[in-house]
């Protein structure tokens, strides 16, 4: 992190900058998470079908 005070000359704006970026960080691998999860709790190999309203398994 010895680039960061070029960009930030004041402390307080590095701390802002580094908080901001790990909740960036944290909320898009929670994103990803959770959309993996989903595929793989209904068994889809793509988001598509997983969220496709119309696919129903009706056994006869």
């Amino acid at each position: 992190m010895a680039v960061l005070p070029l960009f930030v000359p004041n402390p307080v704006g590095g701390l802002v900058l580094t908080i901001v970026v790990t909740v960036i960080i944290i909320a898009f691998g929670t994103y990803v998470g959770v959309l993996m999860a989903l595929q793989s709790f209904f068994d889809a190999s793509a988001w598509q079908e997983a969220t496709r309203p119309d696919d129903t398994e009706e056994e006869d």
